[in-house]
Parts: C-alpha cells; sequence; structure tokens
C-alpha cells in the first residue's frame, strides 16, 4: 500500500510538465541580414522572421489560418455596418523598457504606414483599407511637405482613450483584420523615433518592442539575439534565447545544420533532393505549403490564344505532379485552381484544367485547331532565371508529348519580357504567379480585374468583376464564400492562365525543439506562437 502511494506521487510528479533541457536557446537560420527591423519598413521573411517575436499587433493569425486571434488587442468589436473597428488594448500590454503600450503608440504607427515620407513597402494595403488613406498616400513629401502631417489627422484613426484605438475604413472591408495581423501593424513610440530618428530600430537600446521577446544583440551579417521581454502581458516564453543566425547560401547552412550549429533551417531548391535521400534528416523534415501559385499566361483576346477550348486543352495537357518533381525538385504540389491549399476558398473540386491527356485531346479537337496550325504559337520566358527556363522546355515538351504541338521558345532578357508583358505583345508567357500578402481571398481575385494592372492576360469578364467587387465587402462570411466560389469557377474555366503548382517550405526542425505548430504564414516553424517553443533534453 505505502509502495502504492510512493508509485503514485511520482506518476503525478511526472505529469505536471515536459522534461526541460537546461540550455534552452534556439538557434534558427534567417537567409540575409535584415535591412530594417522598423515595423514600417520591414518586408522579406529574414526581417520579418525575427519581427513576429519582439512586435506584437493588434490581432495575430491562428495556426490553422481559419481566422485572427487577439494578441496585443484583448478584444474588439466592429461599429458601422463594418466600417469601424474599436480595439480594445490590453491595460498591462508594456513595452521592452516598461512603459505602457497606448492606442496612441497604435494611431502613430499606423500614421507612419500611411506617411509618403515614409515610403512603407506596406502603405498600399493600409491607405487602401483606412478612410483618407488615399487621399494621404499619393501626396508629395517635396511639394506637399507642410501640409502631410496636418492630413494625417484625418485618417480614421483615432485614440478613443489610452486602451482604446478606434479605425474608421473607407468602405466595409472583411479583410480587414488581416491587416491588423499584419507585423507591419505593430506599435511604435512616437517618442524613440522622434529621439533616434531613422535609426532607432538599428540598435537595441533603442529597438524598444511590445512583443513577447526584445533584442539583446546585432551583429551585422552574423546573427541577432532575443530574449524575453520580462514587461511582456502574456504567457512567458520557455525559451531563453533565440539566436537568428545569418547565413545566406543553403549548402553552408544544411553543413551547419549537420554539425549541430543550427537547430532550424529553410532548405533550398538546391539541396532538396540530398535532403530528402538523407535517412538521418528525413525525420527532421516539417513540410508546410506556402501561398504562392504559379502558372502561364495567355493573350485571351488575339488569335489563337483567344480561343477558350484551346486554352483549356493546353492547361489539361501538363502533368503537373511531374512539373512539381521535376522542375520543383518535390518541393511543391500540382495546383489546378487558383487559391492555394492551406488558406481559406482552396477549391480542390474544380477540375476544369485539370490533367487528362484525353480530355486535352477533346478539347484541342472542340477548339477547331489542329496541332499543325499551332506551330507558330510562342512561349516568352525569362532566358536569364533558370526557373523561367526550365519551365518553357517542360511545357513545351508536354504539349508535344500530349498533343502533338511544337510551340516555339522565345529566349528573351528579363526587361524585354516585362516590356512585351505590360503592352499584350505574347502569346504564351510564364511562369508568373502570386504569393499571399495575407491569406484572404481578397488579396487575389483582384489580380484577374479588367482593370487590374497584373492582369497581363487582358481577361475580361463582367460576371467575375461582379462577384470579386461584391464579395471584396460582404460582411457575410458565408455569402462571401460564395461569391469568390463562383469567381474562381468562372477563372478556372475561362482559363486567362493555365496553374502549375503551388511551393511547399521545407524546413529541417530538430526533434528536441517541443512545441511549435507550422504555419504557412510564419517564416520558420513556430514564429507565430514562439512562447509554446521548449527545447527538451537531448
Amino acid at each position: 500500500m505505502v509502495l502504492s502511494l510512493i508509485s503514485a506521487c511520482d506518476s503525478g510528479a511526472l505529469t505536471q510538465g515536459p522534461r526541460l533541457a537546461k540550455d534552452q536557446t534556439l538557434r534558427v537560420l534567417i537567409e540575409d541580414q535584415p535591412g530594417s527591423l522598423d515595423p514600417g519598413q520591414t518586408q522579406y521573411p529574414y526581417e520579418t522572421a525575427v519581427l513576429r517575436v519582439i512586435s506584437e499587433p493588434l490581432l495575430k493569425p491562428s495556426p490553422d489560418l481559419g481566422g485572427t486571434v487577439v494578441a496585443a488587442a484583448q478584444s474588439y468589436e466592429t461599429t458601422n455596418g463594418g466600417l469601424g473597428y474599436v480595439f480594445h488594448l490590453h491595460t498591462n500590454g508594456k513595452y521592452s523598457d516598461g512603459i505602457p503600450v497606448k492606442a496612441q503608440d497604435f494611431v502613430y504607427a499606423w500614421q507612419r504606414l500611411i506617411d509618403p515620407r515614409l515610403a512603407s513597402p506596406e502603405a498600399t494595403f493600409f491607405a487602401g483599407a483606412i478612410l483618407n488613406g488615399d487621399k494621404v498616400s499619393v501626396m508629395d513629401p517635396q511639394r506637399d511637405g507642410a501640409k502631410i502631417d496636418a492630413a494625417l489627422d484625418t485618417l480614421g484613426l483615432r485614440a478613443v482613450d489610452d486602451y482604446t484605438f478606434q479605425v474608421t475604413l473607407s468602405q466595409p472591408d472583411p479583410a480587414f483584420m488581416w491587416l491588423a495581423a499584419m507585423p507591419a501593424s505593430a506599435p511604435v513610440r512616437q517618442d524613440i523615433v522622434k529621439k533616434s530618428g531613422d535609426k532607432w530600430a538599428a540598435s537595441p537600446d533603442t529597438l524598444i518592442t511590445n512583443g513577447p521577446f526584445k533584442v539583446t544583440e546585432m551583429v551585422h551579417n552574423d546573427h541577432i539575439t532575443v530574449v524575453p521581454n520580462p514587461n511582456y502581458w502574456g504567457t512567458k516564453p520557455t525559451l531563453k534565447t533565440i539566436t537568428f543566425q545569418v547565413v545566406n547560401d543553403g549548402a553552408a547552412a544544411l553543413r551547419k545544420y549537420k554539425n549541430g550549429e543550427l537547430d532550424e533551417i529553410s532548405v533550398q531548391p538546391a539541396q532538396a533532393a540530398a535532403v530528402a535521400g538523407d535517412s538521418s534528416l528525413k525525420p527532421n523534415l516539417v513540410k508546410t505549403p506556402d501561398l504562392t501559385v504559379f502558372w502561364i499566361v495567355f493573350r485571351v483576346d488575339v488569335a489563337p490564344t483567344n480561343n477558350q477550348k484551346l486554352r483549356l486543352a493546353i492547361a489539361q495537357a501538363i502533368d503537373r505532379d511531374a512539373f512539381v518533381e521535376q522542375i520543383f525538385e518535390g518541393q511543391g504540389v500540382p495546383a489546378s485552381t487558383f487559391i492555394p491549399q492551406g488558406m481559406h476558398g482552396y477549391s480542390p473540386n474544380l477540375t476544369a484544367q485539370k490533367f487528362d491527356v484525353a480530355q486535352a485531346r477533346a478539347s484541342l479537337a472542340a477548339s477547331g485547331m489542329s496541332a499543325s496550325q499551332l506551330s507558330t504559337l510562342k512561349f516568352s520566358y525569362d532566358q536569364s532565371s533558370d526557373f523561367g527556363k526550365a519551365t518553357a522546355k517542360f511545357v513545351h515538351d508536354q504539349l508535344k508529348t500530349n498533343l502533338g504541338i511544337d510551340i516555339t521558345l522565345q529566349a528573351l532578357d528579363a526587361n524585354t519580357l516585362g516590356g512585351q508583358l505590360a503592352v499584350g505583345d505574347f502569346q504564351i508567357a510564364g511562369p508568373r504567379g502570386w504569393s499571399a500578402d495575407y491569406p484572404d481571398p481578397a488579396d487575389w481575385y483582384d489580380i484577374f480585374l479588367t482593370t487590374n494592372s497584373n492582369n497581363l492576360s487582358f481577361y475580361q469578364n463582367q460576371q467575375y468583376d461582379n462577384f470579386v467587387r461584391v464579395a471584396r465587402t460582404d460582411g457575410q462570411p458565408g455569402r462571401r464564400d460564395q461569391e469568390y466560389q463562383q469567381a474562381q469557377q468562372m477563372l478556372v474555366g475561362d482559363a486567362p492562365v493555365a496553374f502549375l503548382a503551388q511551393t511547399v517550405n521545407w524546413h529541417l526542425v530538430r526533434q528536441y525543439v517541443r512545441g511549435f505548430a507550422a504555419s504557412p504564414v510564419d517564416e520558420w516553424p513556430g514564429a507565430l506562437n514562439p512562447t509554446e517553443i521548449s527545447i527538451a533534453p537531448h
């Protein structure tokens, strides 16, 4: 009986929590030296990889991208039919220097994003959403310099009190919650920027942030060290240090990982085959869909590519599984629809462009054109791009094998190709594609609107335009989903582009790294929730 009691007590002690290594240091690869850690200036993954753990916006994406969850805001509500958002901040939210996070800091930070003098990479998103943002963002810093400060005060941004941040939009925008979750939307203190100027984010002494970690060391082209922010309002991190090591060569990064110098790395295409074939590395491989889709473009308003059946025949004749294996070295998945896997709106049930040789030949016959008539069809590509060159050859070989069409490959320098695409001087071109700025359909469908500059196909479908424009402001989620679904069905069937593949991120993560959940939008596995990561004994 005594032994049973002892055993029960011991068992209870073991279930109190996971065993932890003495050294709670995580070593993460970033692929280049960040140009800035200023939320208003960051734009590359190797910058947001660090920014996510040191700065906290109002909201953050849920790991499955099903929506957003509160972060620096403890709650929020919409008002005025979706035109207004009111965010209530944590009253115990503090920066790394102990100063409280205030609503005024968000007003200032978001004004900076729209201020044309900063030229923020994310300015377009915020200026387009916030009341008067478009008017202010196009002001000329030279001509209108004396008026800009006053103009910024007309934006739909207001601190109701220290802990209530109110945003008024130019129109209802269901995608706005994703803007409030972008790393760029984190708060910035005006007193710090005023004192240190543009260099405020360049030194740990002045880089004062509100996230769960803070920067303590920045060694150019070598590493950035972050440690827990003792004043963070939320869950305290288990990790004591995250070291972001700058390694801009994929082979060198893999060597460092094998040598035990790194705990997490991204696997570059050149190293993919070696990693996939290494039995000691495969158990550590984490694959996450990347919200990037590639396609080839048809000029739809001139012969012969104005023939929709011909475009479908070409799309149906491309073996996307082989494309992923040969061109992406396996770091992708086939794509025959628009919205990528891992994002709301993905519709694998749309099969109009699915690889099917018999159907492709039937579509070609229905087009009224023969393979011999199409020998002059040109595929234009960037000759300086290995990816472009390989894609063009792959499509050429697929069409010759499966349809008997021997298209002409037109190798062009990047500038010439860009110029021809801009004016529609091509028949088929690629690869082109889109990568999500934020994981909402609103970021995708606009690019095929009749008037959009990204609509290189010159695609015009009034019904498509109507569905997309209505969905853009529709506050009814179910109805909005249906509107976008209708638009996607038209796009896939009309085939102004032939979808090819979606990229997949490969990361190697040590098995002793615990508690991370990989997401399509994080730059390294666990970046969205670094407070949940720990290092097990090893």
